[in-house]
């Protein structure tokens, strides 16, 4: 049976609180039966994801803002407009270089993240003293810390 036609509406609330950006889930698993996901990534100058590793595919659009990214050991400047698609078991990072916050879309597939993102906006609420938390958080998701 196929998934059902869904619209969210931009207003909606929805927005979690992860490593001082802010994360907007469009779809998940729960939606696509677990196909892929879509959400919306704020990236603030100097915060971003750490250089981890996980089992599925993932894609950036950059909607505004300039992020670097890095995949495996490559340095790449994105801004609005720009694309980058990651695959499953590759090592990767972002964080926001420009004065204006970054706003990225995100995509994956299969649909993984939405519970490990609930579960930091959850856990990790003071920044630095829960990062501790991350590692086994991410274990119980499929992400790997590197470095």
């Amino acid at each position: 049976m196929d998934a059902a036609a869904m619209v969210k509406l931009a207003g909606a609330d929805g927005w979690l609180d992860v490593l001082g950006m802010r994360v907007k889930f469009l779809c998940t698993g729960d939606d696509t039966q677990d196909r892929y996901s879509t959400m919306l990534n704020t990236v603030p100058k100097g915060l971003g994801a750490p250089p981890h590793v996980h089992p599925w595919d993932e894609a950036f659009y950059v909607i505004r803002g300039r992020v670097e990214f890095r995949v495996d050991e490559q340095l790449h400047q994105l801004r609005a407009g720009d694309y980058v698609r990651i695959p499953a078991n590759t090592v990767h990072a972002f964080r926001g270089i420009s004065e204006e916050e970054g706003l990225l879309i995100g995509f994956e597939a299969p649909s993984h993240s939405v519970r490990f993102f609930r579960e930091i906006h959850e856990s990790v609420r003071c920044i630095p003293d829960d990062l501790s938390k991350m590692p086994t958080i991410g274990n119980r998701y499929g992400v790997t810390f590197v470095e």
